[in-house]
């Protein structure tokens, strides 16, 4: 009985260790509000199918209904959470993300509202792109 809950203790603590160090990620995912301004007859759904097959995207969804003025561009606003790059800063990961969106076609301006619920910007700046 004592050497079963010695190997029950042993097998248990070299599980937790492999969870802690080769099965965490290495930087937790960041959760970011965007605003896009989309061409008249952008498709949404379509386009959040793009981003979500985007490198690094994990999870993208709608936060309000897209506005659609008449005879006007598209706006809307979604959440985007992604892993970022461990080489890069913040910045260079949102401006990344940003850049990858708005090569989307039918994409025409992208925003970074927030980061993790706190506004952003970059050198007194929105992040515009």
């Amino acid at each position: 009985m004592l050497n079963e809950n010695s190997l029950i203790r042993s097998t248990i603590r070299k599980l937790l260790e492999q969870t802690e160090e080769g099965h965490r990620l290495k930087r937790d995912l960041l959760k970011c509000t965007i605003k896009l301004v989309l061409e008249e007859a952008t498709h949404v759904p379509d386009t959040l199918t793009r981003i979500r097959i985007l490198p690094l995207v994990s999870v993208v969804g709608q936060r309000d209904k897209v506005i659609r003025p008449l005879h006007s561009n598209a706006v809307l606003v979604l959440y985007v959470k992604f892993l970022p790059r461990e080489n890069m800063t913040t910045y260079q990961n949102l401006k990344t993300l940003a850049t990858m969106i708005k090569g989307l076609p039918g994409v025409k301006i992208v925003s970074i509202l927030s980061i993790d619920g706190r506004t952003v910007t970059h050198q007194g700046q929105k992040i515009v792109i």
